[in-house]
């Protein structure tokens, strides 16, 4: 009798646990950084993207050939260690691409002077610059222009100028845009990355990349309009931007089996560079690298540069000094543990 009073005693305290409160939110969850804007001195509306975290270190992205003010939303990936590291990105968005209209007579000095006032409208003095594939060429003339306002200089897989030779610099202007249709008319054609890179392992960078090519190419109305982009790839014929005796500290990271960027264009750049240049060379690894490594761009930019972050036995750590794949140790790898792990969490 005793043990079945003991047993009614335990079943009636073995109901379901009262509700916890929920605990409303006061803010709205971010969807995207917004498009911002705003008219320069010749009253053209420049078009930019801000994280806006006010007292973090600013990063000025320059993302690579054909994309928006939104292309810093393909690094997002790594948006929890940003945070971290207090990380503030800002866009400017470059002519004939996502919502800024296209003027045929725009220029690299243009760009730099859009950029000039767009921080000077944020109240951003200084910043690190970074710049991705054909960003680079854009980053120059930042670098040659405003030396004084960079803290530091990253340029991943970026370039400097076209190969001599190259049929691009020779090719008509109308024939180079209708080569063009697939890129500006399907994104996601173009967008297609090698298997087993960084689309393999980061869940929904193809989507997003494919989403970014689809708004610097039609979101404003422009129906494939390969006028900006057409512009571009005719800018790196160009002799590359002036740059001279670049004071502050440079990275330069490139993958040694790129051959869209090879390494020799990140070469170009460090000889441009007065300052202490930091060259991070990844031996078998393509165009990529400018994802791959995002994790490691932003410990430089952050003030880490005199570290390399690894993964060892399912822990992330800096280790003292450039570390390429050549000086891991055994069940090392390069950057965060999740570049090990994303792999068998893919359906």
């Amino acid at each position: 009798m005793i043990r079945l009073l003991l047993a009614l005693v335990l079943l009636a305290g073995a109901g379901p646990a009262p509700a916890q409160p929920i605990a409303f939110p006061d803010h709205f969850d971010t969807i995207g950084t917004p498009l911002q804007s705003v008219q320069n001195r010749a009253g053209r509306t420049v078009h930019f993207t801000d994280t806006g975290e006010a007292g973090w270190q600013p990063m000025l992205f320059i993302g690579g050939v054909g994309t928006s003010a939104r292309a810093p939303e393909l690094v997002a990936f790594l948006n929890t260690l940003r945070r971290r590291l207090k990380v503030r990105i800002v866009a400017v968005e470059r002519n004939g691409l996502g919502d800024t209209a296209f003027d045929p007579a725009w220029t690299f000095a243009d760009y730099t002077s859009e950029v000039s006032q767009v921080l000077d409208r944020l109240g951003i003095q200084r910043f690190a610059l970074v710049a991705i594939s054909g960003g680079g060429a854009y980053a120059g003339h930042i670098a040659a222009a405003m030396p004084q306002r960079v803290t530091s200089w990253h340029m991943l897989a970026a370039i400097a100028a076209a190969p001599a030779g190259n049929p691009i610099c020779t090719a008509d202007p109308a024939e180079l845009e209708a080569g063009l249709a697939q890129q500006v008319g399907a994104p996601r054609v173009f967008w297609a990355m090698p298997e087993g890179g960084v689309a393999a392992k980061v869940p929904g960078f193809v989507d997003r990349a494919a989403d970014e090519g689809a708004h610097a190419y039609f979101i404003a109305g422009q129906r494939g309009d390969a006028r900006g982009v057409a512009r571009e790839y005719k800018g790196f014929c160009d002799a590359p931007a002036p740059v001279s005796a670049f004071p502050a500290p440079a990275f330069f990271y490139y993958g040694e089996a790129d051959k869209l960027v090879p390494p020799a264009q990140g070469e170009f750049w460090a000889g441009k560079v007065a300052g202490k240049v930091t060259f991070r060379r990844y031996p078998g690894e393509g165009h990529d690298v400018q994802y791959r490594h995002w994790d490691q761009l932003l410990l430089d930019v952050a003030g880490d540069g005199d570290r390399t972050l690894v993964c060892r036995s399912g822990k992330a750590q800096l280790k003292a000094g450039l570390v390429n794949p050549a000086g891991l140790g055994a069940g090392e790898t390069l950057g965060v543990c999740a570049w090990q792990t994303a792999r068998s969490k893919l359906p």
